[in-house]
C-alpha cells in the first residue's frame, strides 16, 4: 500500500463530492421514479393524449388514476357540457368551467369564445383576464 502525497489527497474528495452531487441530482428511489412517471401520466392524460397515457398508465397503480379517469371520461364531459349549455343564466364560473370542458375535448376555438364571454362578465377577475390575453 502506498502512501498519498500531500498533493494527491484532493483526488479521492474530489471524486467523492461528485458522487454524492449526482445522486442528488438523479432520481434513485422506486417512488420518486413512481411520482415522475404519475406526473407524465397526468400530464397527457390532461392535453387528451390518451393513446400515451394509456401506455404508461401499465405500470402506474389503477387507484392512482382512477378517479382522473372517470371526471374526465368523454362521455361525462359532454353531459357536464350539456348541462352548463342549456343554462340560460351563466356566470363567468360556468363560462370558464365550459372553456376548459371544450379545451378537454380538444374544440378550442369554442373554449376560445367561452373564454370571450366569461371575460366580458367579469373583466376584471385576473385569472380569466390572463387566459383571456394568452388565447387571443
Amino acid at each position: 500500500m502506498r502512501k498519498l502525497k500531500t498533493k494527491e489527497w484532493w483526488v479521492p474528495v474530489l471524486i467523492w463530492i461528485t458522487l454524492i452531487n449526482l445522486f442528488s441530482v438523479v432520481k434513485i428511489s422506486a417512488g420518486e421514479r413512481y411520482v415522475a412517471r404519475l406526473n407524465r401520466w397526468y400530464s397527457l392524460a390532461s392535453l387528451g393524449k390518451w393513446t400515451a397515457a394509456n401506455k404508461l398508465e401499465k405500470k402506474l397503480d389503477p387507484a392512482d388514476t382512477e378517479w382522473y379517469k372517470n371526471r374526465n371520461k368523454t362521455e361525462d364531459l359532454k353531459i357536464r357540457l350539456n348541462e352548463l349549455t342549456i343554462r340560460s343564466d351563466k356566470t363567468a364560473d360556468d363560462w370558464m368551467e365550459v372553456a376548459s370542458i371544450q379545451g378537454r375535448l380538444q374544440k378550442t376555438d369554442e373554449a376560445k369564445v367561452s373564454v370571450k364571454k366569461a371575460h366580458e362578465l367579469d373583466p376584471v377577475r385576473s385569472d380569466i383576464e390572463k387566459i383571456y390575453f394568452s388565447s387571443f
